[in-house]
């Protein structure tokens, strides 16, 4: 039988098969009893008949060697956090009593350059004791992570023959990202320690020689007086950097000798606070839900990332990904929230969504094959689209959640609510823009999947601690408009002339409401004044009272803030594109996926029987006509062939599709 099969490829495949089966009629069914004629052959060549064989029985999407590399970053993981990370001591001490050497009255009590959430440290005595705390962190972390395992994953899943590998690849992404998370974002903290103790030797020039010889300062080596009138410390950005640094070098020296923790336990205790240390021990990383939470955050621009990359790269580049994207998100989070000194904490429209999306857009133009917008599988179906938009609805939902966790607790509510109006302003503004669009007054699920949401984005920055009702409707309405017509024209621009595939979108999702809200939270800073920072309009203007002193850096009130806003975004955009090259050439050098491959289950996972038989019968071509010939001539042929019971039907229908592609 393998002999007459090899010899059936020889001579002709199907036209050869067709030809014995005329022969065979012409003669009688006596003399042709014993011939044996062989099935047609299921392929080509004997190549093809070897990719089947191997998709089969090996996805040709994975590789033992890819698969080791996985694993062995997950050891190093695994070893790391055996060998560092404890958990959080619990219940947390009372705020200590003074010691033999504390001065209460004269403790600086200088703002902490650590991101804290609302009712953090909240316990007698403590500068955030008076905090209202309205969440729990417990709840918080529930809410956050639906918003990171359940909702964007499902948000992706509507390719259709990746959902599979979308949803699946997706969670993987997102696992590895927040272990790996956890660690760098309490290693930023270390990391700006260092930094402000070397400025101790070597100060910002914009502290003047008069300012630092008040200070103490000789011979550039500040010397360090954490103990001192309240009312001789002077205030502003350069300054209140030397105090922070002084509280890093204090828990320098106490890690190195714990016996001053006990003379000192109120210095000791607002030294943890201001460095975001949870104890004085020098090589150990806390493990609490903040620092989870923490993890969570600086995952969401891994999955913005994974979004432009969704059905085009190997697990082993989305690992490549995740640690590249983490590494780059966290140095852009320490230059911008931490040197430069803006503030980006309620939804990072910047440092968040706008990063995410363009560094997968520069990474996806190094990684991706060519000809991959080209593909007939880049393309969603009926049911697909449903569980995307699921997902996407479920973003909506937790949306608020996500926005307001590290927002101040007397602005807390006010956030969350501001969140849902600019969702429902994206929503409504989004859907009437697509039916303009589109061009002819319909709409596009793609933007019923993707507008909704923009506006969380887009209300994601400062803007979001001052709006009114009126203006956050306003900014999602904007952010709504502002992602529809990038998904109908930008993303058509970057594909045609920039050779960037974006198969989620995220660029019209994230990118382009991102820049939305930071303009907003720019024009909201502007008129921020010290009657606004220190005086009675804070309180005259919103129902609550902002304590900017632990939310600006910059709060001169001289437009200092705005300023350190808008330097952000074009900071962020710059290291996000160079990183995203880098990105993208080092996963491109580990391994790539063949363009045949991209866009399917079966290159990675085992498939149901009926994969290909439903897939097929359920094709529809897409909106651009492409491979119309290719669809309808293998349709039609398949249909007529079995509805006449002819299998030459089914023969010609093939060629006829093949013909036509």
């Amino acid at each position: 039988h393998l002999v007459c099969w090899f010899k059936g490829l020889e001579g002709g495949g199907l036209a050869a098969d067709e030809d014995r089966k005329m022969n065979h009629n012409d003669h009688d069914d006596e003399e042709n009893a014993d011939v044996y004629i062989p099935p047609a052959p299921a392929f080509p060549d004997l190549k093809h008949a070897k990719v089947d064989h191997d998709r089969k029985h090996r996805p040709p999407g994975l590789k033992l060697s890819d698969t080791l590399i996985m694993m062995f970053a997950e050891i190093v993981l695994m070893v790391f956090y055996g060998l560092f990370v404890e958990n959080e001591t619990v219940p947390k001490p009372n705020f200590p009593d003074p010691g033999e050497e504390d001065l209460p009255g004269m403790l600086d009590l200088v703002q902490p350059f650590k991101r804290y959430p609302p009712g953090f440290d909240n316990f007698v005595g403590s500068p955030r004791s008076q905090e209202r705390k309205t969440q729990e962190h417990y709840s918080s972390f529930i809410q956050i992570a639906f918003f990171i395992f359940l909702s964007l994953p499902w948000s992706f899943s509507f390719l259709r023959k990746f959902s599979y590998s979308s949803a699946t690849f997706a969670l993987f992404t997102a696992c590895v990202s927040i272990q790996f998370g956890i660690i760098v974002m309490q290693l930023v903290d270390r990391v700006h320690c260092i930094f402000l103790e070397n400025m101790l030797l070597n100060p910002d020039p914009d502290i003047t020689p008069e300012k630092l010889a008040a200070l103490n300062f000789t011979d550039f080596n500040y010397q360090c007086q954490v103990m001192r009138p309240q009312d001789e410390i002077e205030d502003g950005f350069g300054l209140r950097q030397v105090r922070q640094a002084c509280y890093c070098r204090v828990w320098t020296e106490m890690s190195g000798n714990k016996t001053k923790t006990v003379l000192r336990p109120l210095v000791a205790a607002h030294a943890l606070l201001v460095t975001g240390h949870r104890d004085f021990k020098p090589f150990s990383l806390s493990l609490s839900f903040m620092d989870i939470i923490d993890g969570m955050y600086s995952t969401v621009p891994t999955l913005i990332s994974f979004g432009v990359m969704v059905g085009k790269m190997a697990p082993v580049q989305n690992v490549v990904l995740v640690f590249m994207n983490v590494l780059s998100y966290a140095f852009n989070y320490w230059v911008c929230i931490y040197v430069i000194g803006a503030f980006d904490g309620t939804g990072g429209s910047t440092i968040t969504h706008t990063f995410g999306a363009f560094f997968g857009a520069a990474c996806t133009a190094v990684a991706t094959p060519k000809g991959a917008e080209n593909d007939p599988d880049c393309c969603g179906r009926y049911q697909s689209d449903i569980f995307s938009l699921f997902g996407s609805l479920m973003i909506w939902a937790y949306y608020p959640s996500y926005n307001s966790f590290y927002a101040p607790s007397n602005a807390q509510q006010a956030v969350a609510i501001n969140t849902y109006l600019a969702l429902l302003g994206s929503s409504v503004s989004g859907l009437l823009a697509s039916a303009l669009f589109t061009g002819d007054i319909k709409l596009s699920i793609f933007d019923a999947q993707r507008s909704s949401i923009a506006g969380g984005v887009a209300i994601g920055s400062v803007a979001n601690l001052t709006a009114e009702p009126w203006e956050a409707i306003v900014i999602g309405a904007v952010g709504g408009v502002a992602c529809s017509w990038a998904g109908h024209y930008m993303r058509v621009f970057c594909v045609g002339r920039l050779k960037v595939h974006d198969t989620v979108g995220v660029m019209s999702m994230h990118g382009w409401p991102g820049l939305i809200g930071w303009i907003a939270g720019v024009i909201k800073l502007i008129p921020l004044n010290l009657d606004y920072i220190t005086g009675d309009r804070k309180s005259k203007n919103l129902a609550y009272i902002l304590p900017w002193e632990n939310i600006l850096q910059h709060q001169q009130g001289n437009g200092d803030a705005a300023i350190a806003q808008a330097v952000i975004a074009p900071m962020t955009i710059a290291i996000a594109l160079v990183t995203g090259l880098v990105a993208g050439a080092v996963s491109k050098k580990v391994t790539h996926l063949d363009l045949e491959l991209l866009f399917k289950d079966d290159t990675f996972f085992h498939v149901p029987d009926d994969f290909q038989k439903a897939l097929d019968e359920d094709h529809i071509p897409d909106e651009m006509g492409d491979h119309d010939g290719h669809a309808n001539g293998h349709a039609n042929g398949h249909a007529n062939g079995h509805a006449n019971g002819d299998t030459k039907m089914i023969a010609n229908g093939t060629k006829g599709g093949e013909l036509a592609v």
